[in-house]
């Protein structure tokens, strides 16, 4: 069984240029363990998730044993129920009661009797939480248990029990070993070589080299989306300047053997820290004297921490400029204080609309600011809005509902009046939010404080509290866009668990419940470590902490917009009647 990718690129959900994957050719054979290596940011993710079928790709083909993975604009269930991927943090998928509860939403998908479930369950269970003694089992992961009950190490443990309770064709595993301590360790190179021995396949993708090189069969390296090398482990261990070139680094085991042969040992390639022992136990008695004799000539070993740390600099700062980086350079460029008055004038005028006229000619420049976000962008606000239209179309209709008795019965009856009141106000409400929308889409969270700390200066001269009504109004704002990226992951992991036969970005009914618990739990605790840091910070005592208002500079550009915005805004009052 194999997954053949054809010229396969995906492109950034916020860009229709920048591509996650870039032209990748690549096939991938049963019965192998492939590690994918690269830096943050290089696509490795992306990559699993277009072989889960969670992605479509923007250009080229996937196709497993020749039959193409997106069909009509859906993976066939055929495919899915193949694929079993276990994302980064395995423990934030889960949601139930109890961890039979668990497994049962796991397997759910699968035609399996329950027997075959239960069977399943325990084998999984077992074999990542082996007891030692017959009472451990009931301690740990009794099926009666909550998982909430656990440990964080045992909720990573359970997500990956969940993940591989499927017994999938493919597994595909996205830093399995992070924060995982060494037994579980062992435990998980153990399910990874019974996975390749029973013939099926397995992508890695990694940073632990030492952990997982010993017992892979290939390597990918990946360098900004792009495929750079297709070796083996012992070929990378012959050329480790290749990680380098992926500005990934050495891992320990590579820098110590660099470091033995800039010596003077003469060791071959070691896989392993046992055969590394031997290589070294080999070394000849003559050729540890030479080692003394050039002691002094060999200690100046070429150090990679400095590199590394460079590297790791680069990388950073070039994963926080994309970060930062608005849409488009018309965005980019203007300044977060005229985004301000723009968007305070527009809410204004809105809400000081009492026709459907005037109130339509404000959403106008509200749309002709949202077509210039990416594609991508704009379809992600669509089903976004899709629930609050939904919303605000039933609020309708139960204002214009009468009801009324007449000769002892129930009558019903339906007011346009009531409807179109209520219509008028929902659909203002509908403009603002798309206002907000675009307002924190476009604008990073730092330089909305500084806009919004800036205009508010008047007040602080008069001794109001403007910073902490700044800062409660930025972190409102900072958690749109947080909301809506949190709610994309999650329904990335229901979809992954349920192997629906789905429309990308779209998830069942029957799942609303698995998404929104452990959705609730991650803003809360996005939530709960903004505060802690805010108080280790001392926002309460400064909260002018970090804004720097002084870096600000106002274009000739921002100066033409703002003296466009205030003659519509004039006119928009002018009509408000």
């Amino acid at each position: 069984m194999t997954i053949e990718l054809d010229h396969l690129t995906v492109e950034a959900p916020d860009s229709g240029t920048r591509a996650l994957l870039q032209d990748m050719s690549i096939q991938f054979n049963s019965g192998e363990i492939t590690l994918l290596l690269g830096c943050t940011g290089s696509g490795k993710t992306t990559l699993l998730q277009t072989i889960a079928g969670l992605k479509p790709p923007s250009a080229g083909h996937i196709a497993l044993n020749g039959e193409p993975f997106w069909q009509n604009g859906k993976v066939p269930r055929s495919i899915l129920l193949q694929m079993g991927l276990v994302f980064q943090f395995p423990e934030q998928q889960l949601f139930a009661r109890s961890i039979q509860r668990e497994f049962s939403y796991s397997l759910r998908p699968f035609p399996l009797s329950d027997e075959q479930k239960k069977s399943q369950m325990t084998e999984s269970l077992v074999q990542w939480d082996p007891p030692t003694d017959p009472d451990e089992m009931k301690q740990r992961f009794n099926p009666d248990r909550s998982p909430f009950a656990l440990s964080g190490g045992e909720r990573r443990r359970l997500g990956l029990a969940l993940g591989t309770a499927t017994k999938p064709e493919w597994l595909l595993l996205d830093e399995p070993s992070a924060g995982l301590e060494a037994q579980s360790v062992l435990l998980l190179l153990d399910v990874l070589k019974r996975h390749r021995n029973v013939g099926k396949g397995a992508i890695v993708a990694t940073h632990d080299l030492d952990t997982f090189l010993p017992i892979a069969d290939r390597v990918l390296l990946l360098r900004e989306g792009r495929l750079i090398a297709d070796l083996t482990p012992r070929e990378l261990h012959m050329h480790p300047e290749l990680l380098e070139e992926a500005e990934i680094g050495l891992p320990p085991s590579m820098r110590l053997a660099q470091q033995l042969r800039a010596a003077g040992m003469d060791l071959p390639t070691a896989m392993t820290p046992e055969e590394m022992a031997a290589s070294i136990a080999q070394t000849s008695f003559q050729a540890s004297n030479e080692l003394r004799q050039q002691g002094e000539q060999s200690r100046s070993v070429p150090g990679t921490s400095e590199a590394s740390q460079q590297e790791l600099a680069k990388m950073e700062h070039s994963i926080e400029a994309q970060e930062a980086t608005p849409p488009n350079d018309l965005y980019r460029n203007m300044d977060p204080r005229l985004k301000w008055l723009l968007y305070i004038l527009l809410v204004t005028a809105a809400m000081l609309q009492h026709r459907w006229i005037g109130l339509s000619l404000t959403l106008v420049p509200v749309v002709l600011a949202l077509s210039i976000l990416p594609r991508q962008t704009l379809a992600g606000c669509m089903k976004l809005m899709k629930p609050l239209l939904l919303f605000f179309i039933i609020s309708t209709a139960l204002s214009g509902t009468t009801l009324a008795t007449e000769g002892g019965s129930l009558c019903f009856g339906f007011s346009l009046l009531q409807a179109e009141a209520t219509l008028l106000n929902v659909f203002r409400l509908f403009i603002v939010t798309l206002a907000s929308l675009w307002f924190s889409l476009t604008t990073p969270y730092g330089r909305m404080v500084e806009g919004l700390n800036w205009v508010l200066g008047i007040g602080k001269k008069i001794r109001l509290p403007v910073a902490s009504f700044a800062l409660a109004v930025s972190l409102i704002f900072r958690f749109i866009p947080m909301i809506w990226s949190e709610w994309q992951r999650f329904s990335l992991i229901v979809r992954s668990r349920g192997k629906a036969a789905l429309k990308p970005n779209t998830v069942r009914v029957r799942d609303i419940g698995p998404m929104v618990i452990p959705l609730l739990m991650s803003l809360l605790q996005r939530a709960e470590d903004m505060t802690i840091a805010m108080e280790m910070r001392k926002v309460r005592e400064n909260p002018m902490l970090g804004v720097r208002s002084t870096l600000l500079v106002w274009s000739k550009r921002d100066t033409i917009i703002c003296c466009i915005g205030l003659i519509v805004f004039v006119l928009f009052i002018s009509i408000r009647k």
